[in-house]
């Protein structure tokens, strides 16, 4: 009777520890990457989320305006920085299904630093997949997003995508025979 006590203890620690863990279909406000950058939500209006990101490397701070996760509207520093006019309509959160695909361009804008030029993204949604975050589950999107700047290619982002929050709690990045991964060691 003792063995099977102890068995059954055994057992019930990971379920213990689960019960430590936020609710997983809840929204995020803040995540920490294994990179040391951090991205704090500081806004959200259907699937546009508004959040700053804290680059590691150099402690710049970028304020981020992002639809249904993939597609960028304005990327700012001091209230300067670039902004995508989109040509055509942007797939909603609700459009990622297994297998589904999407593409769009725009006009990228940079005053002060570049002329105009033209941006196209492209998302292929690959399937649903479980982010580990400390220990915690995360359900997840699994894309691959490809984006050209004038025509020149910025490689691929293969992102995990937590949807109740649109941010990515997982990345590898690949351009240019580098490749980047970053993941999510901490969630509030």
């Amino acid at each position: 009777m003792i063995r099977f006590t102890a068995l059954s203890l055994a057992c019930l620690a990971p379920l213990a520890a689960l019960a430590d863990c936020p609710d997983p279909s809840a929204p995020l406000t803040r995540v920490s990457y294994d990179s040391g950058a951090t991205m704090e939500v500081l806004s959200r209006d259907g699937d546009t989320v508004v959040f700053r990101q804290t680059i590691a490397k150099t402690g710049k701070v970028v304020e981020m305006t992002v639809r249904s996760a993939n597609f960028t509207l304005s990327a700012l520093r001091d209230g300067e920085g670039a902004v995508f006019d989109w040509k055509s309509a942007l797939p909603s959160a609700a459009d990622y299904t297994p297998g589904a695909t999407f593409s769009a361009e725009a006009i990228l804008t940079t005053p002060g630093l570049l002329p105009p030029r033209p941006f196209t993204t492209e998302v292929q949604v690959l399937g649903e997949e479980t982010v580990t975050i400390a220990g915690c589950p995360f359900p997840a999107l699994k894309m691959l997003v490809k984006s050209t700047e004038g025509g020149q290619s910025l490689g691929s982002n293969t992102k995990w995508v937590h949807m109740p929050t649109l941010v990515s709690l997982k990345s590898v990045v690949e351009d240019r025979g580098e490749t980047r991964p970053q993941a999510a060691v901490e969630v509030e």
